[in-house]
């Protein structure tokens, strides 16, 4: 893809970092699923608020993912 003139590679750039940020959720919430296995973990097991900071944390990633996915679609989203 660098070889071939006029690439938009910056486009190509963003857009899969849009989608490594817009896979990590899914990622994030297997690892909270796995945290809070007692058979797992045995007593780190994660309490109430590990869960409370993983949730927050995987819905602000969600939505800045969100986000720079729209801002990368439409550069002009939010004005110049």
């Amino acid at each position: 893809m660098v070889l071939i003139p006029h690439f938009p590679l910056e486009f190509v750039v963003l857009t899969v970092n849009v989608i490594a940020v817009l896979a990590m959720p899914p990622a994030l919430a297997f690892l909270l699923l796995l945290v809070n296995d007692r058979e797992v973990m045995g007593e780190y097991v994660n309490g109430m608020w590990g869960n409370i900071a993983g949730v927050t944390v995987t819905i602000l990633l969600v939505c800045a993912g969100l986000g720079f996915g729209l801002v990368t679609i439409f550069p002009h989203l939010l004005g110049d």
